[in-house]
C-alpha cells in the first residue's frame, strides 16, 4: 500500500481508535486495501479483548 493511502487512512481513522500504532503497523504490512480488510477480519475473529476488537471493527468500517 502506498504511503499516501496509508496517510489518508490514518487521518480518517485516528480519532476513533485507541491504538494508532497498531493501525500504522497494519497499514505498513498490508499490500493493498483488500489485504488490509482480510487481515482485519481475521484479527476480529481471533481477538478476545473487547477494546481491540472494537478498534478493529471501527477501522474496517471506516475503510
Amino acid at each position: 500500500m502506498d504511503k499516501d493511502m496509508q496517510h489518508e487512512i490514518l487521518m480518517k481513522i485516528a480519532p476513533y481508535v485507541s491504538n494508532i500504532e497498531f493501525l500504522r503497523e497494519l497499514l505498513i504490512n498490508s499490500e493493498n486495501i483488500e489485504d488490509l480488510k482480510n487481515k482485519l477480519n481475521n484479527l476480529i475473529e481471533n481477538e478476545e479483548d473487547i477494546i481491540k476488537k472494537t478498534d478493529l471493527r471501527i477501522i474496517l468500517d471506516k475503510i
